[in-house]
């Protein structure tokens, strides 16, 4: 890998393996494409767009969800020195308003997508005047296209623009170029010891740098078989995943905190036929790292051969191509007790004491080899180990700059450095991540950290695990942030006071804290990886876009009485979907797949009617009898008469 340029390099050479992408779908979907096959399908597609149009340096959105499309897609851009902007595809509102505002960023981009998709686009968000007719799908791609012309790209040529998952209102597009990208390929090959008989296997989405750089080219480069799992599939059978893990002898897996959690809560008992002790290394990169959680999942895969030690906890950012630090391999979780208040920029970390406030950062290793990093304080000096400071990085595998963004550039490099927004210390094992610099919440004279409260309030059982963010707005007087506290909750609003009530006497006992507000929401935003999405919480609350619920909640607590809804299963199905897809008008036989509903979004929808009738059907039922009258019909035929709905 060391003497390729550029990134068709890693694909011609790995054509000359047997090796190849095994797609995991679900039933007999499966398929499998060597790497030679792969090369193949791409330069017919580039063929195809440049047929269309398409010329070099040209940027092409590669909005699709079939993971063998978003390959062909992605080679055909690096064969034609185009470049790749990957974005997570789908037809819900947010999905689209997204691709609506990073199309507007870019310099008359191509938009590479499905029917259905730009369909959507065009009706919801004026696609057509940021598209125009610069658009391939993948419906008319033929399947005997000539092969197109390469375009030969020098090291230095931006290839992927890997665009920030924030606020859709000014998303940052990190430039990434092949010496970046090649640079930290090597390293994480080195780093985490990659060898000629290591599997990989991948349920991160295509368009998330952990599954494109991380689990594609990581295992070409290296000329590895590799396995690509659905997201989706994962989503609605996360079962699945560790068993076809263990059927394809994978020895590199990958997963946030949120498939650790998603699979300890869906699956009560793993597969007593499945082996996991071939398992190297299961790469962990959401933000921050749950010791617990790893401990939680390693316990749970134990009888299965899973190693505890095989838990590979890992820093890294979009801005460094991927990884920035890497532990020892097989080193396992490693954290320690702290003290809460120590976590301050320029002060030294304190060891945990009985009855104060602690939390359990994880270390995360060291910076791998095309990496650099240090911690500064907020004038940029330097900070010794063991103090609190803010994680900043150089090195060949980190960016040149945010796409057309002079602001940005000027706000995040300081002296050639970086500035990841993260804070941080380090100790002997490493670094270790404690929070984020933007994120840390100034209230009643001290410095509070999201992660903090929230782990804090679910362990009082104020709220599910992973269903409350807490953030904050600065007050008027620009003295202190007002605590926000946002639960996801989808039963009445009226049951909701409880939670408030909850909420603020926990607060207040166990951290002398007042919420402004505690508000309900559907879902909380996250990035593909399972991080939260904090700011744009607080965005939307100072933007008003919660005031009428906390008109309503406020009434409620005043004693004011809402009408209760009442009436037959469809009937409560029907609001309930309506609730999950504002804005479209629902028939009872109305296929939710077809308004875009993909396993994310059917997944929240069946938690939402397990609180209304519960233990009624199972989260495959909902794929099953996709339209509200076959799912109704359904679950009143279950027991021959009709459900006994809580309420919605």
């Amino acid at each position: 890998m060391s003497d390729a340029s550029v990134l068709p390099d890693l694909l011609l050479r790995a054509t000359a393996t047997p090796c190849g992408v095994r797609f995991i779908q679900g039933g007999d979907r499966d398929t499998r494409l060597d790497y030679a096959t792969l090369l193949q399908r791409a330069c017919r597609l580039l063929g195809h767009w440049q047929r269309q149009g398409i010329r070099k340096g040209d940027a092409v959105v590669l909005f699709v969800r079939d993971n063998r499309a978003f390959l062909d897609a992605f080679w055909a851009c690096q064969l034609g020195g185009l470049v790749a902007v990957p974005l997570s595809a789908g037809a819900q509102s947010a999905a689209l308003a997204r691709l609506a505002a990073i199309g507007a960023r870019l310099d008359t981009p191509w938009l590479f997508s499905e029917r259905l998709l730009r369909q959507r686009l065009w009706q919801d968000h004026q696609g057509a005047a940021l598209f125009a007719t610069r658009v391939c799908l993948l419906e008319e791609v033929p399947a005997d296209s000539p092969r197109g012309t390469p375009a030969p790209s020098q090291p230095d040529d931006v290839t992927l623009i890997q665009f920030s998952s924030g606020s859709t209102s000014e998303p940052k597009g990190v430039q990434l170029s092949h010496a970046n990208l090649l640079a930290n390929l090597n390293a994480i090959t080195r780093a985490a010891a990659i060898g000629d008989r290591d599997v990989t296997f991948s349920w991160m989405p295509l368009s998330h740098d952990m599954g494109l750089i991380g689990f594609h080219l990581v295992p070409l480069a290296n000329g590895l078989e590799q396995v690509l799992m659905d997201s989706e599939l994962f989503v609605r059978r996360p079962a699945l995943w560790l068993q076809r893990a263990s059927e394809q002898g994978a020895t590199l897996l990958c997963s946030p905190n949120f498939g650790f959690q998603h699979y300890l809560q869906r699956v009560n008992a793993p597969d007593a036929g499945m082996s996991l002790d071939k398992v190297r290394l299961i790469f962990s990169g959401a933000e921050p790292v749950s010791a617990q959680v790893c401990r939680d999942f390693a316990q749970r895969l134990a009888p299965c051969g899973l190693k505890p030690e095989s838990i590979f906890p890992v820093y890294g950012l979009a801005e460094a191509s991927l990884a920035v630090c890497f532990p020892q391999p097989g080193s396992g979780v490693q954290a320690r007790q702290v003290a809460a208040d120590s976590l301050v920029i320029g002060t030294a970390v304190r060891p945990a004491i009985a009855g104060q406030r602690s939390v359990e950062p994880v270390n995360l290793g060291f910076a791998v080899d095309s990496c650099e990093l240090r911690l500064a304080d907020e004038q940029g000096r330097a900070v010794p180990d063991g103090c609190v400071g803010r994680v900043q990085i150089r090195g060949a595998s980190v960016t040149r700059g945010y796409y057309r963004c002079p602001a940005c550039d000027r706000e995040a490099f300081v002296d050639g450095w970086l500035d990841t927004g993260d804070l941080g210390f380090m100790d002997a094992s490493g670094l270790a991540i404690c929070g984020r610099s933007k994120e840390v919440i100034f209230a009643a004279g001290q410095n509070i950290y999201p992660q903090d409260v929230e782990r804090m309030l679910e362990q009082a059982g104020c709220a599910p695990v992973g269903k409350v963010a807490v953030t904050a707005l600065r007050s008027e007087d620009n003295i202190e942030d007002r605590l926000l506290v946002f639960v996801q909750e989808r039963g009445v609003l009226e049951d909701f006071a409880h939670t408030v009530r909850a909420v603020q006497a926990e607060l207040a006992e166990g951290a002398s804290l007042q919420a402004h507000a505690v508000v309900p929401v559907k879902r909380l935003p996250r990035t593909t990886s399972g991080k939260l999405q904090r700011v744009r919480l607080a965005e939307a609350f100072g933007h008003g876009d919660y005031a009428q619920t906390m008109a309503q909640l406020a009434a409620l607590s005043a004693g004011k009485e809402t009408a209760d809804a009442a009436g037959d299963t469809e009937h409560q199905l029907l609001v309930l979907c309506r609730e999950r897809f504002p804005g479209h008008v629902l028939t009872p036989e109305q296929n939710l797949l077809e308004l875009g509903a993909d396993s994310l979004t059917l997944v929240s929808l069946h938690e939402q009617i397990d609180r209304c009738f519960p233990g009624k059907v199972e989260i495959t039922d909902v794929f099953d009898y996709p339209t509200v009258r076959a799912l109704a019909v359904y679950m009143d035929g279950l027991n021959g008469e009709a459900s006994n709905p809580r309420g919605v």
